[in-house]
């Protein structure tokens, strides 16, 4: 079974850089058009759809209702599989920012997404992920910052221990937070299995955090954990 399943992932793998290999040309040329990089994001929208769709994975959203009205706001959100990042960047409704070294901007496919939206750490000038969120999170720009409080994949699909280090410098500056949950994509891919399996997947969007909730930062971050482990029980 095992000698399968490293098969089987192989094969995953080799379809999806396919499918990369077709995004990138046609974000190469969406550059070219609109160096803004909105036609980018709209493009990297449709790749990520386009590979849970190849694999099996259809995605029911809820929640959408939340994020009406809402700028300038972080995200909190749970993490146990590389498919997250699929199911946020092509199912969550705005382009997100989230936390990558300054060097993978020269990566193809995801190099462009980085460079036009990504809080980058230039290690070179001494800036650490702190350094970084604590900038990203003074700027006016309109996109929200992606933030996994448990700071890596699940071990076993549950929950883990919240590290609120990167939300608690979000609340800091003032902004709101919106708990998400992602289910089922343990299932179909966790950090044990060596091939994905077809599942169905949900992208759960909460009932927003301000950041004056309960009168402090420690109160604030309470509730946003309390909100993302709410997510999806008895629903």
């Amino acid at each position: 079974m095992d000698v399968l399943d490293r098969a089987t992932g192989y094969r995953q793998l080799a379809e999806c850089v396919g499918l990369c290999l077709w995004h990138h040309v046609f974000k190469l040329g969406a550059n070219v058009i609109d160096p803004a990089g909105d036609l980018e994001q709209q493009i990297g929208r449709l790749l990520a759809r386009r590979i849970l769709e190849h694999f099996g994975c259809p995605v029911r959203v809820a929640g959408l209702e939340h994020l009406a009205g809402l700028t300038r706001y972080g995200i909190a959100s749970t993490h146990a599989s590389f498919l997250d990042w699929a199911v946020l960047l092509g199912h969550f409704p705005a382009p997100l920012r989230f936390v990558a070294k300054r060097e993978l901007v020269h990566v193809p496919v995801i190099g462009d997404y980085l460079r036009l939206r990504g809080i980058l750490i230039d290690r070179s000038k001494g800036e650490d992920a702190k350094a970084a969120i604590t900038r990203a999170a003074r700027e006016d720009l309109p996109w929200p910052i992606l933030i996994f409080p448990e700071g890596t994949r699940s071990f076993d699909g549950r929950i883990g221990r919240f590290k609120p280090g990167g939300l608690r410098l979000l609340v800091e500056a003032g902004r709101t937070i919106v708990p998400v949950r992602i289910l089922g994509t343990y299932e179909a891919l966790s950090r044990h299995d060596r091939s994905l399996r077809p599942r169905s997947l949900e992208l759960l969007i909460g009932e927003a955090v301000p950041p004056g909730f309960g009168g402090g930062v420690e109160a604030t971050l309470a509730e946003v954990e309390r909100r993302v482990r709410g997510l999806g029980v008895g629903g």
